[in-house]
């Protein structure tokens, strides 16, 4: 069986800061096998683009062929098509494949030289947007393709969600997605907006003082290795802006002109985009307080007895997630865990859900899944001094949460779980490391789902501040015993806690 590989259509760079140069060395480090056909040859360095030179058209529908016989690609990503014949080429190449397709439609190089013009026809481009799965156009190239005014702050103006629309997204028979990249717009923050379905989202990155060569191709790189995953457009395009967010802050300096994306660049909370609530301005938000402990080992229970129990035998940080009681039973419940915590100066005891009587009760923070934050009063909450844990299981709801600057973020599900379906596939460690360190240094993270005592230490080890557990103490067989162990492997953070354990 071949190995499988992404396939890059666009023209070779020298300086190796675009093109198929950035694509691939994108998709190394991202664990993909790249490989490539040059659409054209360019003589270009850190000033600029000098010469364009197309390839033979023979010589790349041969390269297109030839490549086949090793296997379909697992996706394509067109940038710089050169001329015509060319982008007429890769449109009937593309319309023969199964596989997702991303079109970064390079229509000038970064110093302005032309590498598309209107004598390429609309025609064409409607044809690669219409088969493409996803278009990642910046807004002048946009703007240049839709023949519309510019657009440089705000939301999307109505000309440009209709044309967006009409043009590129209606189409019954395929799914597909418009993301206008914000680098060329004015303002304190770079947005990017996803047209997808009905939906216009907003993506939002702090603006770097500094812009670098290749940071397109880079985008639309990541975005076509993620959708080859399986991965839904959001979260492709979520993950692609927080890298290139990293490679342009991370850029390489090849000369004294421009430098160059760096594709392998290691992004951190400085680099997370944001994605605003409905409602929600693009600024950032007020951050929730912070914690006043580490995690550690986070047993999240269904009543105020077991979170007593687990106070008492030294467990600092607990979750009550009260599931069956309402009304009166719901608030005496809180109401004992709040004065079970009160008596131990080291807890931190969250509410999940529940935040309204979490105010009223005094508890110390409040923990919400995705769709529960969308009803809750978050400026309630901050107003109150509460703490705020938010969940997240993919790269988009990231960075939803990274929109509210929560107290801490949970990641998960890290293995299969038990207790309920989960409509999101399984990080394992790899992944919940590498999410981990998207949001270091800001914030503390808690990985949850499916984990067990005996795989504690390993997820210790992914560096994340906590971990959250049910059936591994509600269902011990001796649960006092489990937590013993537990905090042998995750002390929980004093000392006097670690010994009431140990009595």
């Amino acid at each position: 069986m071949t190995t499988p590989y992404l396939l890059t259509i666009a023209g070779h760079d020298p300086t190796g800061g675009a093109g198929l140069v950035a694509d691939l060395a994108a998709w190394e480090a991202l664990g993909w096998r790249g490989a490539s056909v040059a659409t054209a040859l360019t003589a270009q360095n850190s000033y600029g683009v000098q010469v364009v030179q197309p390839v033979d058209l023979d010589l790349l529908r041969r390269c297109l062929e030839t490549l086949l016989a090793d296997g379909e690609p697992a996706a394509v990503k067109i940038g710089m098509l050169g001329n015509a014949a060319i982008a007429e080429e890769v449109a009937q190449f593309v319309e023969a494949r199964d596989c997702p397709v991303v079109w970064d439609p390079v229509l000038a190089a970064s110093d302005g030289t032309p590498l598309w013009t209107r004598a390429h026809g609309g025609g064409l481009a409607m044809r690669l947007a219409r088969r493409a799965d996803l278009i990642t156009p910046n807004r002048v190239e946009a703007a240049a393709l839709l023949d519309l005014p510019g657009w440089d702050t705000g939301a999307p103006p109505p000309a440009w969600v209709a044309a967006i629309r009409s043009r590129w997204l209606d189409d019954a028979a395929r799914q597909r997605a418009v993301l206008v990249k914000g680098g060329h717009a004015w303002g304190e923050h770079s947005t990017d907006w996803l047209f997808a379905g009905a939906s216009v989202l907003p993506l939002v990155s702090r603006r770097l003082p500094r812009s670098a060569h290749g940071s397109g191709c880079v985008h639309a790189s990541v975005c076509a290795a993620r959708l080859a995953e399986g991965w839904g457009v959001l979260d492709a395009v979520t993950e692609a802006q927080l890298r290139v967010h990293a490679g342009i802050d991370q850029s390489v300096v090849i000369g004294p002109g421009r430098p160059n994306t760096r594709a392998a660049a290691r992004p951190d909370s400085g680099d997370l985009p944001w994605q605003p609530l409905p409602g929600q301005a693009e600024e950032p938000q007020p951050d929730f307080a912070r914690l006043t402990g580490s995690l550690g080992f986070y047993p999240v229970v269904p009543d105020a007895d077991w979170v007593e129990r687990l106070l008492e035998w030294g467990v600092c940080t607990v979750q009550l997630r009260v599931k069956d009681a309402h009304g009166a039973e719901l608030r005496a419940q809180i109401r004992a865990a709040v004065a079970a915590a009160g008596e131990v100066p080291a807890a931190q005891l969250f509410i999940d859900d529940h935040w309204r009587e979490a105010i009223d009760l005094g508890a110390y923070g409040v923990h919400l899944g995705q769709d529960d934050v969308h009803r809750a009063d978050l400026a309630a909450i901050n107003a109150a001094g509460l703490r705020l844990g938010v969940s997240t299981h993919t790269p988009a709801e990231i960075a939803r949460a990274h929109a509210l600057r929560p107290s801490y973020v949970a990641l998960g599900p890290v293995f299969p779980t038990t207790l309920k379906v989960m409509p999101y596939r399984p990080l394992g460690l790899e992944r919940l490391a590498l999410w981990r360190s998207w949001l270091s240094p800001r914030y503390p993270t808690v990985a949850i789902g499916g984990i067990g005592l005996s795989q504690m230490a390993a997820v210790r080890a992914t560096g994340v501040s906590g971990v959250a557990v049910v059936s591994a103490v509600t269902q011990a067989d001796n649960p006092r015993l489990a937590v013993r162990e537990a905090l042998q492997i995750w002390p929980a953070w004093t000392d006097e806690a670690i010994a009431a354990a140990m009595v």
